[in-house]
């Protein structure tokens, strides 16, 4: 090829290139899908749930990103049969810019009406939550085993990153369990996850990042029994649960980078 069609080439091969990495900035970026249960039952009291709510209003909701989406969904007797999210929504992406499609001036106009639909977004999560915590309302048991098939299918279809805030005392009392009145041994972890893994009770939660908040048990030995039978069930149901994430309150948060999808 002689100099002059080189020379021709370049500005296209230029083009070309510049388009393509133009397209790869713009692609979005993947956000994080919150789900979180709160436990209504009798065992968990006004007073937890105002403290689970001051947990989302100055922890979770100011995390939040453009392109995240939030559930929170009750904890009680019926939870697979009668769900019904408590609140629900989704933040719009922001868009990236592309110097080859993009007008500046449209471009960081429509960049502001969405920075104003996201806090007007963060607005509303914050009332519908305040709602929601403040009923009185209670159920008869803890259901947090269906709770967490639930959110197996909550995510079963998400691309995006993966995280699962459990706000309860943890304490199991759906028949035919009932935590807080079992005789618990070195055995009963495993006879639990045997029984469970038999009914295929134990959720698929792969990729899933969980945290815990609102542990408690009415003696520190139960406590610990309950702590060392959820550490193995999220390990068998492939969470990524670390110990200082089950606590009392919500710990450690932001999500560390760590939490990925599978």
């Amino acid at each position: 090829m002689g100099w002059g069609l080189v020379l021709l080439a370049l500005p296209a091969l230029l083009l070309a290139t510049g388009c393509t990495r133009s397209s790869q900035a713009a692609q979005p970026q993947r956000g994080t899908a919150v789900v979180i249960f709160v436990d209504f039952s009798d065992s968990v009291g006004g007073n937890d749930r105002a403290a689970f709510k001051r947990e989302i209003d100055k922890q979770v909701l100011p995390w939040l990103q453009p392109g995240d989406s939030l559930l929170i969904a009750p904890i009680h007797d019926k939870t697979l049969t009668e769900f019904r999210p408590l609140v629900e929504a989704e933040l719009p992406p922001r868009a990236q810019f592309n110097g080859w499609m993009n007008n500046v001036i449209k471009f960081n106009r429509q960049a502001k009406e969405t920075d104003a639909r996201i806090v007007q977004v963060k607005e509303t999560l914050r009332t519908q939550t305040a709602e929601a915590l403040a009923r009185s309302s209670q159920a008869r048991y803890t259901d947090i085993f269906s709770s967490l098939l639930l959110a197996e299918k909550l995510y079963s279809a998400e691309s995006r990153r993966k995280v699962l805030i459990l706000m309860s005392d943890m304490i199991e009392d759906y028949p035919p369990y009932a935590f807080d009145h079992m005789a618990w041994t070195p055995a009963t972890t495993q006879k639990l996850l045997s029984e469970l893994e038999a009914k295929r009770a134990i959720a698929d939660l792969r990729g899933v990042c969980v945290y815990v908040s609102g542990v408690s048990a009415p003696t520190a030995e139960l406590a610990t029994n309950i702590g060392r039978f959820w550490e193995a069930y999220f390990q068998k149901a492939g969470a990524d649960l670390h110990p200082s994430r089950y606590a009392h309150v919500l710990l450690h948060w932001p999500p560390p980078t760590s939490c990925r999808p599978a």
